[in-house]
């Protein structure tokens, strides 16, 4: 109603400035009964009114769009009254969501194309370099297999990281929830990275006890752990000695962690970290961050409904804590 009269104000003013002067030279002219001059002046308020009134009421749905705010691009679509403007905006409005999806279908078009050739990429990718792999390991003795081996490791996570990278947003087809332990899972996962230990003159603690398990997806977090313990290796370089994976229970959760003696993170990035592409200044300095692990970590144990969080110490090291919700045991 309030952008209704605001719209209107000019026309009622108007009218009403007409009508004074109109009612004054009668007045003045033919010597009007105040009474007749009253009559008049309500007559053509109860006119003025009926029509605002009939107007409002045929424009409502178009004062009603233009004063909320969108928070569904399909209301565009709604209907406008059949009022002049209503059927006007209307029109132009379904218009523009028509085109609206057609553009989102393009967009969604070309990102699937995207993700398929990503995907193919990787894959493809990781053929040659498994042959590599295999002609190093038969000249391990040989001066430069060392050196190159190395490289191709950091080309390995490389695309993995692309390949889950590129499966994020698919998730919801690409994943199994089923009751696992967890201390074969981060066994497994520090074995998965034994050379950066050695490499890095480092050692693995596990403390997880044998009986505890978790609903999760295997795959999925056996990602999001080897990269908290690639981090962790990678942040303690010349600097700390452990990397400790340990697991237990609380009245709540099974809480995983991962704590390391590394060079920690500023307090002015540690909101950040999980942000997409944030490096941070201990990625400015040893130079090898993508900003995307973390990033990718938090985005999975969301799809799993796990949490996640990181508390850290520079020059004391970091520790992150993933919470899987407790298995419910049925008793009899």
């Amino acid at each position: 109603m309030s952008l209704f009269l605001r719209e209107h104000k000019g026309y009622i003013v108007v009218y009403y400035f007409s009508l004074i002067l109109t009612t004054f030279y009668c007045v003045l002219a033919s010597n009007f009964p105040f009474l007749d001059v009253l009559y008049t002046f309500l007559f053509n308020s109860f006119i003025l009114l009926v029509f605002l009134g009939w107007k409002y009421v045929k424009t409502k749905d178009v004062y009603v769009l233009l004063n909320s705010n969108f928070d569904a691009i399909e209301k565009s679509s709604l209907d406008q009254g059949d009022s002049f403007w209503g059927r006007h905006i209307s029109s132009l409005l379904k218009q523009q969501y028509q085109l609206y999806e057609r553009n989102m279908q393009q967009i969604n078009k070309n990102h699937h194309e995207h993700l398929t050739f990503i995907n193919q990429w990787v894959h493809q990718m990781k053929t040659p370099l498994s042959v590599i792999r295999l002609q190093l390991e038969a000249h391990a003795g040989e001066p430069y297999a060392h050196g190159m081996s190395e490289e191709v490791y950091k080309m390995e996570k490389g695309l993995n990281m692309a390949l889950y990278y590129a499966r994020i947003d698919a998730f919801e087809r690409d994943f199994v929830i089923e009751r696992t332990r967890l201390k074969p899972l981060i066994l497994d996962s520090i074995s998965q990275e034994k050379k950066l230990f050695i490499k890095n003159n480092m050692l693995p603690k596990a403390d997880v006890d044998d009986t505890i398990e978790v609903y999760t997806d295997v795959k999925w977090i056996k990602f999001v752990i080897e990269q908290l313990i690639t981090n962790g290796i990678k942040y303690s370089k010349g600097k700390g000695k452990y990397l400790t994976v340990s697991a237990y229970k609380t009245e709540d959760h099974v809480v995983l962690e991962v704590l390391d003696e590394g060079i920690g993170i500023h307090p002015k990035d540690i909101r950040r970290v999980f942000h997409p592409f944030f490096t941070g200044e201990n990625g400015r300095i040893l130079g090898e961050s993508t900003g995307m692990g973390l990033y990718l970590a938090k985005k999975i144990c969301e799809n799993l409904n796990h949490k996640i969080y990181i508390h850290s110490e520079v020059n004391r090291g970091t520790k992150v804590s993933i919470l899987f919700e407790h298995i419910q045991t049925d008793h009899k």
